[in-house]
């Protein structure tokens, strides 16, 4: 158990050089990681949904792929698709594959996008696999999807289905940042800018 502590600890070690805060959505995350299971983030933006799970995938040194999720983004955007190659001639099809094809898929802000093209992660989400026409892809493990989405009341935003909503194990809450976290971050920041200044 002491070695367990040991390696938590130092993951929330290195994630704090970087996230100030949202100490309890990180476990979470950490706790449907380890499960083997998704997690969904909601939180307005800016309060670094996107930024905690890329250093979450930093840290444990896994693959990790972003999806923008936009009214416009089609299934095969996310799957992969097959592209025509000519090689001494001869014209064949090749997979080219999509972004879902790593250890951690972030699939930003999945209630903007429509419901067909969320649609295209349920596969994956469950099965660990993709099929694209005939031809079904494993993924390669582990893999787990970390989405974020806007709260469904604003604007441009569309529900998850019931089916994919039951996908993720979590549902993480984030807040924002207390007052002396606040002030901790307009630290850091105005550090930055100052260095970049002289």
């Amino acid at each position: 158990m002491k070695n367990y502590k040991h390696i938590f600890d130092a993951v929330f070690k290195e994630t704090g050089k970087v996230i100030v805060g949202q100490t309890n959505a990180i476990e979470q995350i950490l706790i449907a990681i380890l499960c083997d299971a998704n997690a969904l983030l909601e939180g307005y933006p800016g309060l670094a949904k996107t930024l905690t799970i890329r250093t979450l995938s930093d840290i444990m040194n896994l693959k990790f792929s972003r999806i923008q999720h936009t009214p416009d983004l089609m299934p095969s955007d996310i799957t992969g698709t097959y592209i025509i190659e000519e090689t001494a001639g001869k014209r064949n099809f090749k997979f080219q594959a999509g972004p879902v094809f790593a250890n951690i898929v972030l699939a930003d802000e999945i209630n903007r996008a429509t419901p067909k093209t969320q649609s295209a992660l349920l596969e994956a989400m469950q099965e660990k696999q993709v099929t694209v026409g005939t031809n079904t892809f494993k993924l390669d493990l582990p893999f787990f999807v970390l989405a974020t989405q806007n709260p469904i009341e604003q604007e441009g935003t569309y529900p998850l289905p019931e089916a994919q909503a039951d996908r993720f194990l979590l549902k993480i809450k984030l807040g924002y940042p207390s007052f002396d976290e606040e002030r901790e971050i307009v630290d850091r920041f105005a550090a930055v800018t100052k260095e970049h200044k002289l």
